[in-house]
């Protein structure tokens, strides 16, 4: 699909969204098409990050309403498109391995609802946010709406959804939906800081985002014998002793997922 480009460095995917004409606004079939993609990706173990961004200096503009009068169009139909949206969304943001937005300019509605699946958001100074449902009659999905919650708390995701407002990087960074600002390239420094996670030991890496993801979602408590088997595990594995070697013999450690 030309509207979604895939580039491999090393151990870590670029996955671009390729519609400047549009702004990267999501077709029907861009939503399924990431969404598989993800999924694909995620039982990759060359794969130890990913990172999500947007071509000729936008992130996303989010859904293509020109589409919804024959996709969206009844009840019926918009469950339907929900359905492989939300899809795509789950996609990304259960994916195991560490997933990174790099956005430069618009990042609004559906596009920012990628962003925040993503683990971390790194965004160029001058970039604008916002999610625009109160001024279209939408209202967000209960999974939509948690996953902002989680990344900037109650009162945030109030005024996020409920102004529509659009609103520029140092709010964005100040409402705590940024990891990174930086002046420009977000690109660039995402592909540095998932250079860092990708020279980790996955084990930790995977281990860590599991066990976070579990605490998010209220499930750790009920899942302890599986984190204690995680946390074990990670003791017999053969990155445990090569960390080991690698700092006693003063070098890289050159980590396997093993």
């Amino acid at each position: 699909m030309k509207e979604l480009l895939i580039e491999k460095d090393g151990h870590v995917v670029i996955i671009t969204l390729n519609r400047p004409e549009k702004r990267n606004a999501m077709a029907l079939a861009m939503w399924q098409r990431l969404g598989e993609l993800f999924v694909e990706l995620d039982t990759d173990d060359s794969v130890r990050a990913i990172i999500l961004t947007g071509a000729a200096g936008h992130f996303c503009a989010g859904a293509d309403i020109s589409e919804f009068p024959k996709v969206r169009n009844n009840a019926q139909a918009g469950k339907e498109y929900d359905a492989v949206a939300d899809g795509c969304e789950a996609a990304i943001h259960h994916c195991k391995k560490p997933t990174i937005a790099a956005i430069d300019g618009v990042c609004v509605g559906g596009g920012m609802g990628l962003a925040v699946c993503c683990d971390f958001r790194i965004a160029s100074r001058g970039s604008r946010f916002g999610i625009t449902a109160a001024r279209l009659g939408i209202i967000y999905s209960l999974a939509e709406t948690q996953i902002l919650y989680d990344v900037v708390g109650a009162s945030a995701s109030k005024r996020i959804l409920m102004s529509g407002d659009i609103f520029d990087s140092d709010e964005a960074n100040r409402l705590g939906l940024l990891q990174q600002l930086v002046e420009s390239d977000a690109l660039e420094a995402a592909q540095l800081f998932a250079s860092r996670l990708a020279v980790n030991a996955p084990l930790s890496v995977l281990g860590a985002k599991d066990i976070i993801s579990r605490i998010s979602s209220g499930t750790a408590k009920d899942d302890g014998e599986a984190i204690e088997k995680l946390v074990l595990d990670a003791f017999d594995s053969n990155d445990y002793i090569e960390g080991q070697k690698a700092f006693m013999e003063k070098r890289a450690p050159d980590f396997l997922g093993k």
